[in-house]
């Protein structure tokens, strides 16, 4: 009797941990990409609750992200945040033409949720943004097949480090998911960028 409750509590967690994942890979977002404007994005964030904190300003990406081959001329990204399972703070970033509205790369951004109080002291959960950062690239796998390129430095970083997947291969949708974090003072954050050339 333990063994059965045991084993389906490790298949709910699997599952909880999963689900919030399913949004990023809808149709609308990573199979159609060629055909997402930043209206739909907009329409696609406001049903899920978020919060349009767009600067400004401009903002750009560098090329380690968006190799931008084709050189387009993106506009300032449509910024929406929003609280993710009560478990991050998810900032997704739309970086668009603005001749033609298409969406050209998105940029997910996972960090720790913050305290009512900003001097908050919690302590980062690490094993969550594994649990995340696992999730995403199972299916990152599944969508985009075998990564080309995988540098973990997590495992033997004395402070800083960085924890990368690239999937670079055919004419498909492009991916880079890192995790930046400390093993120092337990920081973490997750990107992922999407985009096709």
């Amino acid at each position: 009797m333990r063994k059965k409750f045991y084993i389906s509590t490790v298949i709910s967690v699997i599952l909880i941990s999963c689900a919030p994942n399913k949004e990023i890979f809808e149709a609308e977002r990573f199979a159609d990409f060629n055909n997402l404007t930043v209206q739909k994005a907009e329409k696609l964030e406001i049903d899920f609750g978020s919060k349009d904190i767009t600067p400004s300003r401009g903002v750009s990406i560098g090329e380690s992200l968006y190799p931008n081959k084709n050189k387009y001329k993106l506009a300032t990204p449509k910024t929406y945040q929003r609280i993710e399972k009560n478990k991050f703070n998810l900032e997704t970033e739309y970086f668009y033409t603005s001749t033609d509205s298409l969406v050209r790369v998105i940029m997910y951004e996972w960090t720790e949720l913050q305290g009512k109080n900003r001097f908050d002291s919690r302590k980062t959960d690490t094993k969550k943004f594994r649990i995340k950062y696992d999730g995403l690239k199972k299916q990152l796998k599944s969508k985009l097949g075998e990564p080309s390129f995988i540098e973990v430095a997590s495992d033997t970083a004395k402070s800083n480090f960085r924890d990368g997947i690239k999937w670079l291969n055919g004419n498909e949708n492009k991916a880079y998911l890192f995790m930046l974090g400390s093993n120092t003072s337990n920081y973490r954050k997750i990107r992922l960028v999407i985009y096709r050339e």
